[in-house]
């Protein structure tokens, strides 16, 4: 494992970005690359490989990959293959051969041990830190600012900084889930602490109607302390977070099918579909109907 280390106190320089889908059997032709790209999976195993190296990326794994080396497929993928691609590389171009841009995870590790230990934000805030590989990825949070940036690609923006700055927020994304997967991990070997299961078993059931009664019944814990346990973690009650997850879905759905937003609010759970509209409006200050409006232009790459 390796990490990309890359200042971020100017936005990095976005090259190009698209969707990909195979519309056959597909694999990923042999190429060296003079900048960076990240491959996040949406559907189907992805088998990549980068010099020796082999990875078999499942949905919701990225791939990090370098500039200089070679990377080819390894095998065969199905119809229907999926993912997100985007090149990048950084204005201070000596950061791209410089060897301390390319870090070891044992120091990457540690630094995240000092962010989350020792309130170590300040000194590390200029910086990202990429992984060679990640699972897990956050699809929901990491499509909304895609989208937007897919968006961008098809407008006639003044300036082409907009796409550059919203990729940097998309790396720093990256690495805020990184560094909150490292956490719970580190939790996890540390701790009986059952919040990564909490927040999983709530990812899992979000599109359902689910409440903090649903959730104190499964795991056996009184509302009461639950909600005071799950706010002193958390930084919000158990309710905003359910309908953080759903809003997250909901922009997906709005940008990528065309399903009403009454069948959008059934799909997520709600009951109400006034209310689901009543609730978007106020969590992101416009109507369902504008934000796809917004957002209905998106860049395909499907060869």
């Amino acid at each position: 494992m390796y990490y990309l280390k890359a200042d971020i106190t100017s936005p990095v320089h976005f090259i190009s970005a698209g969707h990909f889908t195979a519309d056959a059997q597909w694999i990923h032709s042999e190429r060296i690359i003079t900048d960076y790209e990240i491959i996040i999976n949406l559907k189907n195993p992805i088998h990549m490989q980068q010099e020796d190296k082999k990875y078999t990326l499942q949905p919701g794994d990225s791939l990090l990959l370098l500039p200089g080396l070679t990377h080819k497929g390894f095998e065969y993928s199905d119809k229907g293959t999926s993912f997100y691609w985007f090149h990048f590389c950084f204005n201070n171009q000596d950061s791209i051969i410089k060897q301390d841009s390319i870090i070891s995870s044992e120091e990457a590790e540690a630094a995240i041990s000092l962010i989350n230990n020792n309130n170590f934000y300040g000194d590390f805030s200029p910086f990202c830190l990429l992984p060679s590989t990640m699972k897990g990825v956050n699809l929901d949070r990491i499509s909304i600012l895609f989208h937007q940036l897919l968006h961008l690609l098809s407008s006639s923006y003044y300036t082409g900084l907009a796409t550059s700055y919203l990729l940097t927020s998309l790396l720093i994304e990256l690495t805020e889930q990184n560094i909150l997967q490292l956490k719970i991990r580190h939790e996890n070997e540390t701790s009986s602490d059952k919040l990564p299961k909490i927040l999983e078993w709530i990812r899992v059931h979000s599109l359902q109607n689910i409440s903090l009664a649903d959730v104190s019944h499964e795991f056996n814990y009184s509302k009461e302390y639950l909600a005071r346990y799950f706010k002193k973690h958390m930084g919000m009650s158990m309710q905003q977070y359910i309908y953080n997850l759903k809003l997250s879905k909901a922009k997906e759905l709005l940008c990528e099918s065309d399903k009403t937003v009454k069948e959008i609010a059934e799909a997520l759970g709600f009951q109400d579909e006034k209310y689901f509209m009543k609730l978007f409006k106020r969590m992101e200050d416009t109507t369902p109907k504008q934000y796809r409006n917004a957002y209905n232009r998106t860049h395909m790459n499907i060869n």
